[in-house]
């Protein structure tokens, strides 16, 4: 078994690491070099295609993808929550600037839900079961891949350097001095406690900043493929024809001013 560095394991306690050491689903190959494998047990033998058949021309691939939509639409939620946090914990909630920066985030966090509800309104019955519209997975999958990683730099450019200077980790707590002099600088303008603002920063920074959150940045940019592959699913499925009838709605309603013949002679 082939496993990656596990962040829990190189968590160094909850408090400074509140999401790595709770959340952190390792990921591991498995490798076997002399097994046997019953013939009644192999599902597909040396056939890509039948690979591909088995997601794409049934609802499978859209049941995985919609369960990752509503996964990261409450992440999103979580987000910026996050960041509505960081910034009045750090006095800048009201500036205009940042006020601004929360909204369109907000909005991008809002958009995703609604995408979601989408797949599901538009949703329709595939024998006995109900699967959530094809394009529109794919769509929220096109988008999401680049707006997770422009939301976590989001984040980062509203906490400033909130997140530079903080303790090197809860044992520091332990010294008196160390203790007081800590919470003489880490000051709240929210009124949370010296304490607080530090535990609300660690878990930003484990959000956002460590290896922990890094590796989910790179999760949500690639766990559905690079982006080419996305946007190649959202080609395939989108409603090309509709969109084409739109324009002949327009472009049918009212004659060319050359005639076929003279058109042709001009030609």
């Amino acid at each position: 078994m082939l496993s990656r560095k596990s962040y829990e394991g190189h968590a160094v306690s909850e408090f400074d690491n509140p999401l790595a050491s709770r959340y952190d689903e390792n990921d591991a190959l498995m490798y076997f070099d002399d097994v046997k494998v019953p013939w009644d047990r192999v599902f597909v033998h040396r056939s890509p295609e039948m690979c591909r058949r088995q997601f794409h021309d049934t609802p499978g691939h859209i049941y995985q993808n919609y369960q990752a939509q509503i996964r990261l639409s409450v992440k999103l939620k979580f987000m910026v929550g996050l960041a509505r946090q960081i910034c009045e914990t750090i006095g800048t909630a009201a500036m205009p600037p940042v006020a601004e920066q929360l909204g369109r985030i907000a909005a991008e966090a809002a958009a995703v839900e609604a995408m979601v509800w989408g797949m599901e309104a538009k949703g329709s019955m595939h024998g006995d079961y109900f699967v959530p519209d094809r394009h529109a997975v794919y769509a929220a999958q096109t988008m999401t891949q680049a707006l997770y990683p422009q939301m976590v730099n989001t984040i980062r450019e509203l906490a400033g350097g909130a997140l530079i200077m903080l303790p090197s980790s809860v044992a520091d707590y332990a010294d008196a001095d160390l203790a007081r002099v800590i919470a003489s600088v880490q000051v709240a303008a929210d009124g949370r406690s010296p304490m607080e603002r530090v535990k609300l920063m660690k878990l930003a920074w484990d959000a956002i900043g460590s290896e922990f959150a890094s590796r989910h940045t790179q999760y949500e940019m690639f766990y559905a493929g690079a982006q080419f592959v996305t946007r190649g699913h959202s080609f395939r499925t989108y409603d090309w024809e509709k969109a084409k009838a739109l324009v002949a709605t327009i472009s049918d309603r009212y004659a060319s001013p050359v005639p076929a013949t003279g058109r042709a002679a001009a030609e």
